[in-house]
């Protein structure tokens, strides 16, 4: 053979390799799938992110609270005025023609006060009135005259029963006391739980179910506002988990759903004070096994006293009934059945099972007793 001839075979197969490598790779990327697109998310370091406008908009809005105390010594007969608390308020409601407006505070922050002022981001000071609250779930309703400082303008509600886990969380207050108070402070995270249950700190006499968030907040910024992505007001900062005996806890803020209080905050602004649909008796808690026993009566809410002329009273409760369950759901205390009356609306029947103990004269079990069920409609009871 000659090198003509084997030079002219080597390169037919070396092009014959190239074509099928190339083949090959088109086959291959031919075969591979088109990449799904990603969806956009704007997040807090984007060029999109809302907190610098929503601060701008909302901190002026924000104020910080002083509670005042009077105080008389009749030894001395100095009379005196001391500061005894600090929170902070949103500025929620405006009254129309400059005449003032309306904060949203927490009831602890106000609570045990003679008289209130507010301080402004501006540094403006005015005198509140305090309109009314509720204790139940840790509100209260302050009102300040004339034009809101700094050009403040009210905060929006938003809708927080609409909210979602992982959306951005804003909360703007005032943290500190007396002369170290960071004014205006601007912290985020993301809504870490929805109707987060028995997260008390004492401060709530009914049933609130909480929001939780890992937006930091410090002591002054109860009352302060939790903000949505849309600077609506969504909840009112009202306690943290801090340290416990064995754990450390950290990101664990809790807020008042603003949804939950819409109606509480109408009705003080209307009359002072927020009246409930109740039942017409006075319970206390009473401890006993799970299960009713002949001479031991089960744990649950023991009536204490029947108004006259109540729904109680005419469903035919009596004092030392003992109710133990409440639509269905197992009552262990007093503080149970506030809860189970407290998810009843007007007019809304409640069904109890009721434990009848007989008694003698001294007010001992003598044994035996009867269950009773009992159904009645709850009312608005002046």
């Amino acid at each position: 053979m000659s090198k003509s001839t084997l030079f002219a075979r080597c390169l037919a197969l070396l092009l014959a390799a190239l074509m099928l490598s190339g083949m090959l790779a088109v086959a291959e990327t031919a075969a591979e799938p088109e990449a799904a697109e990603s969806p956009a998310y704007d997040i807090i370091y984007s060029a999109n992110n809302p907190i610098p406008d929503i601060a701008e908009r909302v901190r002026p809005a924000i104020v910080q609270i002083t509670t005042k105390v009077e105080s008389w010594d009749p030894e001395t007969r100095v009379a005196e005025v001391y500061d005894d608390g600090y929170g902070s308020a949103s500025y929620i409601r405006e009254i129309g023609d400059g005449e003032g407006g309306y904060l949203l505070s927490n009831y602890h922050v106000v609570e045990g006060g003679d008289a209130y002022t507010a301080q402004w981001l501006d540094g403006t000071e005015t005198d509140l009135e305090l309109v009314g609250y509720d204790d139940g779930s840790d509100i209260a309703v302050l009102k300040f005259e004339g034009e809101a400082p700094g050009g403040a303008q009210p905060i929006p509600l938003g809708d927080s029963d609409a909210l979602r886990i992982g959306e951005l969380a804003i909360i703007i207050g005032n943290p500190g006391t007396y002369s170290e108070v960071f004014f205006g402070s601007v912290t985020a995270g993301i809504i870490s739980g929805l109707e987060r249950e028995d997260v008390n700190a004492g401060n709530f006499s009914h049933q609130i179910t909480t929001i939780q968030t890992d937006a930091p907040i410090n002591g002054g910024n109860s009352g302060g506002a939790l903000l949505n992505a849309k600077g609506e007001l969504i909840g009112i900062p009202t306690l943290k988990m801090g340290v416990g005996y064995t754990t450390v806890y950290e990101g664990l803020s809790f807020c008042i759903p603003i949804s939950h209080v819409k109606g509480y905050i109408d009705q003080i602004i209307d009359n002072g004070s927020v009246v409930r649909p109740r039942m017409g008796v006075t319970v206390v808690s009473i401890d006993g096994p799970d299960e009713a026993m002949r001479r031991y009566p089960p744990c649950g809410a023991q009536v204490y006293s029947v108004e006259p002329g109540t729904p109680a009273s005419r469903a035919g409760l009596q004092e030392k009934d003992i109710i133990t369950e409440a639509n269905g759901a197992r009552i262990l205390s007093s503080q149970d059945l506030v809860s189970a009356v407290d998810k009843c609306g007007e007019d809304e029947p409640i069904e109890l099972t009721v434990y009848r103990y007989n008694y003698d004269l001294d007010g001992n079990v003598t044994g035996g007793f009867e269950v009773l069920e009992l159904t009645l409609e709850l009312e608005i009871i002046d």
